[in-house]
């Protein structure tokens, strides 16, 4: 366990969901590094014309994420809204999500979530990109 972390001069470690050959952005993992057991946290980037994840819900956790830098794009049951640096997202319990980055640079997030024995993950298809 390790109280203070400096992020910065972690690696950044290819993401990839369960059964994926192609990674999903890439992320720091706080979390392993601070030894957490109730909750994950990280910092993920998603880059130009990329996302994060599969459209996806879990039926047992709930998530905050917090914009670093950069704006992209989040489909939260269906319906897409723009989020940029600074902003702030809770979802709750059973909600579907994915992000989108439709820029041209980078998008960086904290996310943090409940970490509950278990919850499970069910994917649907990614709804229509928003017209922008």
């Amino acid at each position: 366990m390790r109280h203070i972390v400096k992020a910065g001069e972690l690696p950044w470690k290819p993401k990839y969901f369960p059964g994926e050959e192609n990674p999903f952005g890439d992320f720091k993992a706080l979390w392993e590094v601070h030894g957490t057991t109730q909750f994950e946290v990280r910092i993920t980037r998603i880059p130009p014309g990329g996302t994060n994840t599969k459209y996806h819900t879990h039926t047992m956790e709930e998530e905050w994420f917090y914009v670093l830098q950069g704006k992209c794009h989040i489909c939260l049951n269906g319906k897409w809204r723009e989020i940029e640096e600074g902003d702030s997202i809770f979802k709750p319990v059973g909600d579907y999500h994915i992000f989108r980055n439709f820029a041209d640079v980078p998008c960086e997030i904290i996310m943090l979530g409940s970490n509950i024995e278990g919850s499970k993950s069910e994917v649907l298809p990614e709804p229509k990109p928003p017209e922008l």
